[in-house]
């Protein structure tokens, strides 16, 4: 009895991790305990308490609750808190140390979150390909740093390491090369890649280096494109929708269809916001919207929002004027 009581705690010591999964056929769930030896964008390879090993296709993972170090938790606080250079310090001291491959990769992937949401744009792209050495099929492919926003002129290490990467050995390289290199003397071969990776059988690259592509096409969008631009979408993977759906509410506008391009700009900050690089251009731009829609208390509310960031924006700037004329053409 006293062996079979050591095994059992020896046992559950290392089998900390417990999975929810859903059936092939997706009519039930079912909870598997052990330990996660691998988790890629293809499968999680589980260790069951039975000492046999399970491998899951990710689609099927519902959840997934496993042990974090006190550094990985408090980053994780900060970074909610808007925090992001103390959470980006805490991650990397999260990073030294963890052993499980797996789990670096999802603090690699808030790394670079932090990068992007403080304007480190090279150090976010750096890690994310960093990420993709590692498993290519990631499942953090929502936080590539591609441009989705008209940028101002790029820095000068953003414009070295945009070309490199423009001419880059992997699809990843070329993609976010691309989307850099748009607005620039390099936009010929910028667009010649997109294009090029719209037909990739990586559907991630060929969903948004198409997307990619209607930047250029926003100020001359028909009704007809941005209606193609909607159908194509609801195809993406729920991950990958943020920047296309920023590009839907834009061009939605350009048509004048200011309720239904405030609606598709609010899905950023509501199921994306994550992505503090994109959040507040798309409350900004929902804001407008509703305020040319006639809905100017709405508008207000989410002018209110911008504001209500938590760190410092250039958008904040232009909410906080548009909001003053809000109020001022309301007391009239």
């Amino acid at each position: 009895m006293a062996l079979w009581l050591v095994a059992l705690h020896c046992l559950s010591s290392w089998a900390q991790d417990v999975v929810v999964v859903r059936s092939k056929d997706t009519r039930t769930v079912a909870t598997r305990k052990g330990e996660v030896l691998d988790y890629t964008g293809e499968s999680l390879t589980l260790r069951l308490l039975s000492g046999r090993t399970q491998r899951i296709e990710s689609n099927r993972v519902l959840s997934l609750e496993t042990k974090r170090t006190e550094s990985h938790k408090l980053a994780a606080r900060l970074f909610q808190r808007g925090k992001y250079e103390a959470a980006l310090q805490s991650y990397r001291l999260a990073e030294r140390e963890e052993k499980r491959s797996w789990m670096l990769r999802e603090i690699f992937a808030k790394e670079v979150q932090c990068f992007q949401n403080k304007g480190d744009m090279v150090a976010a792209a750096q890690r994310f390909l960093l990420i993709l050495g590692s498993d290519p099929t990631a499942r953090c492919f929502d936080v590539i740093p591609l441009m989705w926003v008209v940028p101002g002129k790029l820095a000068a290490v953003e414009e070295q390491s945009a070309r490199q990467w423009l001419r880059g050995a992997t699809v990843a390289e070329r993609l976010i090369g691309s989307s850099w290199m748009i607005a620039t003397s390099q936009r010929s071969q910028a667009l010649s890649n997109l294009e090029s990776l719209a037909a990739d059988q990586d559907l991630r690259i060929g969903f948004l280096a198409e997307a990619q592509l209607w930047r250029i096409k926003l100020v001359t969008v028909s009704a007809d494109q941005v209606g193609v631009w909607r159908q194509r979408i609801q195809r993406m993977p729920e991950g990958l929708r943020a920047g296309p759906c920023f590009l839907l509410g834009k061009g939605l506008a350009r048509q004048e269809k200011f309720l239904d391009a405030s609606l598709e700009l609010l899905r950023i900050p509501i199921l994306h916001s994550h992505l503090q690089t994109l959040v507040p251009e798309a409350l900004l731009s929902a804001a407008q919207c509703l305020e040319l829609a006639g809905q100017q208390q709405e508008a207000e509310l989410v002018y209110r929002e911008v504001l209500d960031l938590p760190e410092s924006l250039p958008a904040a700037s232009a909410a906080q004027k548009r909001l003053q004329r809000v109020r001022q053409d309301r007391e009239r």
